[in-house]
């Protein structure tokens, strides 16, 4: 029988604190929450430890999931959510593993602090305790044996779980683990808390973006819309559909050539999608529906936007100008965008799932050798961000607003073949890479066998 390494409690301090852990918070319950970040952080089993009234609830929410999004999870309710039954304790403490966390219900935590518990030794009796500035946090790493001395105390008297906890801490020797900046967590009392654990979630997703442009301007309009969405549990793949329409519909517009408000109604239907291009991923994470398929259909339309955009410039420039030129210009401007996507995917089907522009500074150009010269780094490092869509949408809304939208047609070209330039001079290096490495081996092989 799998074993719970981790017992999540309602608690029954306040009737208020009690209705919270059912009460949707950017669409998810605070409990739901917390066992979907359990899971996230390599929990396979889990144990609720509720009141009888909200188990229907629970099972409700947990049914949204698949199953191999879940751990699995036991529900034991409470007799008497202010009295813990030595009953009660028993089948608590029969569900769980030799060590364990113990942790409230309505307390919004990273996968990361339960990792970095799990890594730091528990010996006989003691506990590891989180403490944040003065206060601990209700979230703790204990063992069956230190648990089973609750026992005791209730048999002498009926008590609530967090009076169990308080005791916990006070009989016992409790080894405090201060909190850091690193490990985000925000712990709701009142139901008018939830209005401030949803701004804590979303202030979290913005801080951890990378690019000026998305974290201060795109990502303080996507995140209330994505709030919204989380709240009336609208699809991910949806939003991303949506915003494929969005993107195609741009290039129609720009593609005019003539009409200022045409031209400028395009480059703001890019600039949209560039902004709800953010929320199918902050809803997926909001609400834990992020996967696989999902990243890939959010490349896939990130690059039929980036597709429509550049044909309509390119159209729109020809129905305005109608020079040869523009064929030139335009072809040299796709077929670097073009070569710049196949060696991105080239590099990243070794890496990631990912073909995304993120990914692929995640998990290669963050990586990059130092043998390559610090001067190209720092200019891989710098020039990226002029390739980031965030960026682009934003510069054909601006050279779009002053009646310049052609203009970005230069510009874009120029950065473009640069970009290829560069990646292609990446790509080279890295074939010879292994061959000059073999090649050292190869002569030492051979002066061996001679």
């Amino acid at each position: 029988m799998l074993k719970s390494e981790a017992l999540i409690y309602v608690p029954s301090d306040t009737p208020e604190a009690m209705v919270l852990a059912t009460r949707a918070v950017a669409g998810v319950p605070p409990i739901i929450r917390a066992v979907m970040t359990l899971k996230k952080s390599g929990l396979s089993a889990v144990t609720l430890l509720a009141e009888k009234s909200q188990k229907r609830k629970i099972e409700r929410f947990l049914g949204r999931f698949k199953g191999d999004q879940l751990p699995k999870v036991s529900i034991i309710c409470y007799d008497d959510p202010y009295r813990v039954s030595p009953v009660t304790l028993a089948e608590i403490v029969d569900s769980l593993d030799q060590r364990f966390f113990v942790i409230n219900s309505n307390l919004l935590f990273d996968e990361h602090m339960s990792k970095r518990l799990a890594n730091l030794p528990v010996h006989g009796h003691e506990f590891l305790s989180y403490k944040e500035g003065i206060h601990f946090l209700p979230f703790i790493d204990t063992t069956q044996q230190a648990f089973n001395t609750l026992t005791r105390y209730v048999e002498e008297a009926p008590r609530s779980i967090e009076n169990c906890l308080h005791m916990l801490h006070t009989s016992l020797k409790a080894k405090v683990v201060q909190n850091t900046s690193s490990n985000v967590s925000f712990l709701m009392q009142r139901l008018r808390d939830r209005a401030v654990a949803e701004k804590f979630l979303a202030e979290n997703i913005r801080h951890s973006t990378t690019g000026p442009v998305a974290k201060h301007l795109n990502k303080r309009i996507s995140l209330p819309i994505s709030l919204l969405l989380s709240k009336l549990w609208i699809s991910p793949h949806a939003i991303t559909a949506f915003n494929i329409i969005i993107g195609l519909l741009s290039g129609v517009f720009i593609a005019d050539g003539h009409h200022y408000w045409t031209i400028l109604v395009g480059a703001t239907l890019y600039q949209a999608a560039s902004v709800i291009d953010g929320c199918d991923g902050e809803v997926a994470k909001l609400t834990f529906r992020a996967s696989r398929f999902g990243e890939f259909i959010d490349t896939i339309s990130d690059n039929l936007s980036l597709v429509s955009l550049l044909v309509g410039i390119v159209g729109g420039y020809w129905r305005h100008s109608h020079s040869m030129s523009t064929f030139w210009i335009g072809g040299l401007l796709i077929g670097s965008f073009a070569l710049t996507l196949g060696l991105m995917i080239r590099v990243m089907k070794k890496r990631s799932e990912s073909a995304s522009l993120v990914a692929f500074d995640k998990d290669y150009l963050q990586h990059l050798p130092q043998s390559y010269g610090k001067w190209l780094i720092k200019l891989i490092h710098t020039g990226k961000y002029l390739l980031k869509k965030d960026l682009v949408s934003l510069t054909v809304f601006l050279f779009a607003l002053v009646g310049k939208a052609y203009w970005w047609f230069f510009a874009a070209t120029l950065v473009a073949v640069s970009g290829a330039l560069v990646l292609s001079y990446l790509a080279f290096k890295d074939t010879l890479a292994p061959r000059f490495s073999q090649a050292p081996a190869r002569e030492k092989a051979a002066s061996f066998s001679k």
